[in-house]
């Protein structure tokens, strides 16, 4: 869960700089094609680049044998009676499943709408869909409709500007919006650039019916009789979508040197800051010099090779999961349980254990270092030895026991 919702959380913050600066340097500009192509990329690009995490790797000398991490200490786990992460996680999946049922209902109530209506096929190939309701005209996928009052009033104007939502594929960019913008149902940046996607449709549609031969004064009063009426279903675009207005005012507005969408060039440092800012730093440590370590390895020397003592400084250490030593530490955090009667009791604390993995792989010799108190020694015991088989470490090309020590902490909260 914690996963999910910082993953959620970075795709929101990555949408939400992409369409603030989106709206600071290109808005205002009559480069309908060019914003849309940014708004419909936002969101897709806000899910993908989180994903892309670049992994640096630093190797810094290892620490001497007498610090605990060459002991092999492990990352502290903890258990809490309260998930956090868990209570977000939940609340998030609820309000993506409540944003995809709202758009499922309206997809429903189209379809049940354009199977009612009386069909006709238009020499562009749309389906016009006449309808008894009183609805103002609007088109999705493929098919416009409008009400029989509208049809029979014989304004071709209508037709042209639902037909160019069609042939530009606005729908297809309204649904893929929608859908990505519920999987960050709480940002309200993503539903403002929806609404901003809406009108930049409007004024494609607008100026492609104006190059088709419509009087752009006789055309613009029109829009203005029309404005009253509101469909309200959200997947469609709609001759009333947009601000009447703003509309307008682009229509009138002198045409933007092509030199301005150089200002899109935004998008490629926005692009380099997100990976660098999902990057990750990992640190390998080296051994110590050799005449050091085996000036502290030795009384393990000394000891007869057909049972040697579990090592705690070796030339590769033993991996669990493909991963380092806190993969283990992430794989008992998911398994430990809070003893009820430790929780009653407000029991908590740190346990210590020690533990050998063994040169075949087997953790064995598990033992409490320092207790808390018996219930809670006993869990982190039971946690520790039920662990899968881990790739052994080995020293002079030879696999050997290592020991680990392993804090496991018990908190309440």
């Amino acid at each position: 869960m914690e996963a999910l919702v910082l993953y959620s959380l970075k795709a929101s913050g990555v949408t939400t700089v992409f369409y603030l600066l989106w709206r600071v340097l290109l808005r205002k500009e009559t480069l309908h094609r060019l914003n849309r192509v940014i708004l419909v990329l936002t969101p897709v690009l806000s899910m993908i680049l989180p994903l892309c995490v670049i992994t640096i790797r630093k190797t810094v000398p290892g620490p001497g044998p007498e610090a605990n991490a060459a002991a092999g200490a492990l990352k502290e786990v903890s258990i809490h009676d309260t998930n956090l992460w868990t209570i977000f996680g939940v609340i998030y999946l609820a309000g993506v499943a409540l944003a995809l049922l709202k758009i499922g209902w309206s997809t429903i109530r189209l379809s049940m709408l354009l199977k009612e209506g009386e069909k006709h096929i238009l020499e562009d190939g749309s389906t016009l869909v006449i309808t008894e309701k009183s609805l103002p005209p609007f088109s999705w996928m493929g098919h416009i409709v409008m009400s029989r009052k509208d049809y029979e009033s014989g304004n071709q104007e209508i037709i042209l500007h639902e037909q160019a939502h069609i042939h530009l594929l606005h729908s297809m960019d309204i649904m893929r919006t929608d859908l990505l913008a519920a999987f960050q149902w709480y940002n309200p940046f993503i539903w403002a650039l929806g609404a901003d996607l809406r009108g930049i449709h409007e004024y494609e549609a607008d100026e492609y019916v104006i190059k088709e031969g419509a009087n752009p004064t006789e055309y613009q009063l029109f829009l203005i009789n029309r404005a009253a009426l509101a469909n309200g279903l959200s997947p469609v675009s709609g001759l009333q979508s947009g601000t009447i207005k703003g509309r307008i005012e682009m229509m009138l507005k002198n045409r933007t040197d092509w030199k301005a969408g150089l200002k899109a060039l935004y998008i490629i440092p926005v692009i380099v800051l997100t990976l660098i800012a999902c990057s990750k730093t990992v640190t390998e440590y080296e051994d110590p010099a050799p005449v050091a370590e085996e000036a502290e390895l030795i009384p393990f020397q000394l000891v007869d090779e057909a049972d040697p003592l579990p090592y705690q400084l070796v030339e590769r250490k033993p991996t669990f999961n493909g991963g380092d030593a806190n993969e283990f530490s992430k794989w008992v955090n998911t398994r430990l349980n809070y003893p009820q009667e430790a929780k009653d009791l407000n029991i908590q604390g740190k346990v210590v254990l020690q533990f050998t993995v063994a040169k075949t792989g087997n953790v064995k010799d598990v033992r409490v270092l320092r207790g808390i108190d018996p219930l809670l020694d006993k869990e982190a015991v039971r946690v520790v030895s039920a662990s899968p088989k881990w790739a052994p470490g080995f020293r002079n090309e030879k696999r050997v026991d290592v020991t680990y020590t392993f804090p496991v902490i018990f908190q309440l909260r």
